[in-house]
């Protein structure tokens, strides 16, 4: 498979969203240029706006309101800087995915690894669906008023709602609404959009590791044929199932090598949302049980479920990959080793004990991101939340 083919079928929605905030490796410099100076002109700005907001009207509760959603601004800078630090890195990694895809297989292996790849393409449209849901949840809250003043009128006309709250150094915010307006969409699309390009590259390359950890398995699994029995043992070819053997060790190798590499490009990043995920969460369960739910707060209760999908879409990669290394372990002893000679049985031992210490994909080496995390990360926001 070619590398345009291969974006094609498994990238059009990274590679587009990637293209406009400049974080898909293959675009122009000058594409790179101007999209960097877009993105970093609206996440800078609307830190500015959104810091002034707590410093000018200072209290616990512009605290409150403002943390969420300054730490969205946080968490986007983080996935943007990421990739933009670590560009050369993310190239390397989809040149890396696409020699996988050329290397010779049969049709059952192929199928393997397609399986996985889809796998990649459908929580990527699943994690993009739940980014557009927030985003319509705030989209839609400035023309709230003025669809109730139409078909529930009052006797003077609602007050504006902004998207996010924002100190815009003018007297009166009313006054230039619909220029605050246009810019909080525009940080909101890039926001968008930035979450998408680089949140999904990760889903997709966490199913490529699952997926040749799946290959060596079945290799594994298979290296001396669907099965022999005693009285015909003999037909084995040794030399054989030791390459065999060897090749389910080299794509082995091969995975946890790329998973490493994730590593390497993610920790810190995704450390640093672990971190913002947690702040933000609390704070905002602490909003919502303080209001009750009005035109003003409904888009509380959908950031609180867009978190949750967030989080949860972070730290189950990591279960991913366990998970599949379990199954290797597994298919590891279903091979008939006892027929092999005392050199390919050598090689087993050796994977059985390598597959002991499970790989791991980690938020900067100190969080093991699997199920339990998330499972944890929402009991810490809960309870410091009822404290």
């Amino acid at each position: 498979m070619d590398f345009e083919k291969f974006v094609k079928q498994y990238f059009t929605v990274t590679r587009a969203y990637g293209t406009i905030v400049g974080t898909w490796p293959f675009i122009t410099k000058s594409q790179k240029f101007i999209s960097y100076a877009i993105v970093h002109f609206l996440v800078i700005s609307a830190l500015v706006t959104q810091t002034a907001q707590v410093i000018v009207y200072f209290s616990i509760s512009a605290i409150v309101d403002q943390v969420p959603f300054l730490m969205v601004a946080v968490a986007m800078y983080v996935k943007f800087s990421n990739y933009m630090i670590n560009t050369d890195k993310f190239k390397e990694l989809f040149i890396n995915m696409v020699k996988d895809w050329q290397d010779e297989r049969t049709e059952e292996e192929e199928n393997i690894m397609k399986e996985y790849a889809n796998k990649g393409v459908f929580y990527t449209y699943v994690y993009t669906t739940n980014i557009y849901f927030c985003s319509v949840v705030f989209f839609c809250l400035p023309f709230i008023p003025r669809v109730m003043d139409v078909f529930i009128p009052l006797n003077e006309s609602r007050p504006l709602v902004e998207m996010y709250p924002g100190y815009y150094f003018v007297e009166n915010n009313d006054d230039y609404y619909v220029f605050i307006m246009l810019y909080t969409m525009a940080c909101m699309l890039s926001t968008m959009c930035v979450f998408i390009a680089t949140d999904t590259i990760l889903l997709y390359m966490v199913q490529h590791v699952c997926g040749l950890l799946s290959l060596a398995g079945h290799r594994f699994k298979y290296s001396m044929g669907t099965g022999y029995s005693l009285t015909n043992s003999e037909k084995i070819n040794k030399e054989l199932v030791y390459k065999k053997v060897c090749y389910a060790i080299k794509t082995h190798k091969r995975a946890l090598t790329f998973l490493t590499e994730i590593e390497g490009v993610y920790a810190l990043n995704l450390f640093i949302q672990v971190g913002v995920v947690v702040l933000t969460f609390t704070i905002t369960l602490l909003k919502v049980a303080s209001v009750t739910l009005s035109m003003d707060t409904y888009q509380y209760y959908g950031f609180i479920i867009t978190q949750l999908v967030h989080i949860f879409f972070l730290t189950v990669q990591g279960q991913f990959v366990m998970d599949l290394h379990d199954i290797v372990y597994q298919q590891g002893y279903q091979t008939c080793w006892y027929y092999a000679d005392v050199k390919t049985q050598a090689l087993l031992v050796l994977v059985l004990r390598r597959n002991l210490l499970p790989p791991l994909l980690t938020a900067g080496g100190l969080i093991q991101l699997n199920l339990d995390s998330f499972a944890e990360i929402v009991k810490a926001s809960v309870s410091y939340h009822f404290r």
